[in-house]
């Protein structure tokens, strides 16, 4: 029974329309909730389950994350089998194993997410009941990977016959975002959730230390539930670490195995680029050097060349259909010389984008449709000047006809395919720039030194016939003034084609 005076959480009395306050728990629908609906679980339980808000509960003989395997030896069948649809992989004689990790790293994530959307590379639509790709998050590709795998041709159910073995655990997507610090828990090695409940400072409070510490946990399950791990020493393991600065934040226990990231930091002595205090990976020494590495004043590498890989993020069907299906403008056609709109840094702590997006737009800015300033506002989070950078004034005086650096703007991808070249700054760690520029037939100018972009490396690796030279320029942060001056001297023998690369 409620408590005395307490509303049910439907309650028509909640709002005069008579609809449900705060909206429905997952897998409910109608004015009142009244309703079912589909909710979203890996593979849709394979049609062999009951699907409870990321949960799958398995039919009788069903077990696995997706209710894919039997206890009789046999497979559910797989979405490419069931559509026909061609898979180079299938020719492949890789085999990949994937953990079928407990619900701590994966499915409570999912349960425990918020919103129906929230982190999810595919979702369910209340209203339609259907399912459609989502951009729930940045990190997204963590969802998107683990389904993919699930159903993948590469997919072995006996770990004995396995090349690699799969981790999956939705730190970036879910955990560090929106459960960590918004949840009742989990919140690892904390005698107390708060200060004012008794918590020591001493303990490890970041967002990242969290991450680092659900990570090790779920080494611990695999070294104990599985012989594999200790048998190759984890060099055989694959593990996504996505977030801004990811790999840095990965505990020292996990290195030798293979991370797939969006950020290639591979500075030997690299530093914090990220202006978010709870993901400040050196920030607390004692912590840095019982988990990350051995003195947090000489850090150890974040990225590992060679043995890490970078990967692209997770982008809806749409943005590779809108643009591959057409063929983008020859550098013949392209009005525009060099071209970047994103966030420019304002009213972030300074070092975000290593201050290169700030830079640029001091610099490259149009005078006609820009204010100038002798300083560049910095103040976090305010919407004011009441912090400034006097050393990045807002002069404009290297902007010339055809460079365009601006804010975010509704013409961004028509933008792309009017510049011969498209600047891939980082970000709070990596950005998709990159990505954004290729598909749009624009040249990627990469400012961002020390770090591969997506797949660098792999394509040589994989005799392919193609490097990163073939379709994008290198700039090194120190010649950012240099940069027009750098990209008009770029003759149209010399300069690289997206689309061949593509």
């Amino acid at each position: 029974p409620l408590p005395a005076g307490a509303l049910p959480f439907c309650s028509p009395l909640l709002h005069e329309k008579k609809v449900c306050y705060a909206g429905c728990p997952e897998g409910r629908t109608g004015p009142l909730c009244e309703a079912r609906s589909r909710s979203f679980c890996l593979r849709d339980c394979s049609g062999r389950g009951r699907c409870d808000a990321g949960f799958c509960w398995c039919d009788a003989g069903w077990f696995g994350i997706d209710c894919s395997e039997h206890a009789a030896g046999r497979e559910a069948p797989r979405l490419q089998q069931q559509q026909r649809l061609p898979s180079p992989a299938a020719r492949s004689q890789l085999r990949l194993y994937v953990y079928d990790m407990p619900s701590e790293f994966t499915t409570r994530n999912l349960q425990w997410r918020g919103a129906h959307a929230a982190g999810l590379s595919r979702a369910i639509d209340p209203a339609s009941n259907q399912s459609y790709h989502n951009a729930g998050s940045l990190y997204a590709m963590e969802l998107a990977l683990h389904e993919w795998l699930l159903d993948s041709p590469l997919r072995t159910a006996d770990p004995a016959q396995a090349h690699l073995y799969y981790v999956p655990v939705y730190l970036s997507s879910l955990f560090m975002y929106p459960i960590v610090k918004y949840a009742d828990a989990p919140y690892y090695g904390r005698s107390a959730r708060t200060f004012d409940e008794g918590g020591d400072a001493s303990e490890p409070t970041q967002r990242s230390q969290q991450g680092t510490l659900l990570l090790l946990r779920a080494l611990r399950y695999i070294q104990g539930a599985y012989p594999f791990w200790n048998a190759s020493g984890g060099a055989d393991h694959v593990w996504l670490m996505l977030h801004d600065e990811g790999p840095c934040f990965a505990p020292r226990a996990i290195r030798p195995s293979i991370l797939l990231t969006h950020y290639g930091y591979w500075a030997a002595s690299p530093r914090a680029w990220g202006t978010f205090d709870d993901d400040h990976f050196l920030r607390f020494p004692g912590f840095y050097r019982r988990y990350l590495g051995d003195d947090p004043r000489t850090p150890g590498a974040c990225f590992t060349r060679g043995k890490d890989l970078v990967i692209s993020p997770w982008k809806t069907p749409t943005f590779w259909l809108r643009q591959l299906r057409s063929t983008p403008p020859a550098a013949a056609e392209r009005p525009g010389l060099a071209f970047f709109a994103g966030d420019l840094g304002f009213h972030r702590l300074s070092g975000y984008s290593h201050d290169l997006r700030q830079r640029a737009h001091g610099l490259f800015c149009d005078p006609s449709t820009t204010k100038k300033s002798n300083c560049t506002p910095v103040a976090y989070n305010k919407e004011c000047d009441c912090e400034c950078r006097p050393d990045i004034p807002i002069d404009c005086s290297l902007w010339r006809e055809g460079v365009t650096i601006t804010a975010h703007t509704r013409r961004y991808h028509r933008q792309l395919r009017e510049h011969q070249f498209c600047l891939a700054f980082p970000g709070d760690g990596w950005s998709s720039r990159v990505l954004d520029a290729v598909v749009h037939g624009c040249v990627p100018v990469i400012i961002q030194d020390e770090s591969e972009m997506f797949f660098e490396g792999a394509f040589e690796a994989a005799q392919l016939g193609l490097d990163y030279a073939d379709f994008s320029l290198r700039v090194r942060e120190a010649d950012l003034a240099s940069l027009v001056r750098i990209l008009e001297a770029v003759s149209a023998e010399r300069l690289p084609s997206p689309q061949s690369g593509v």
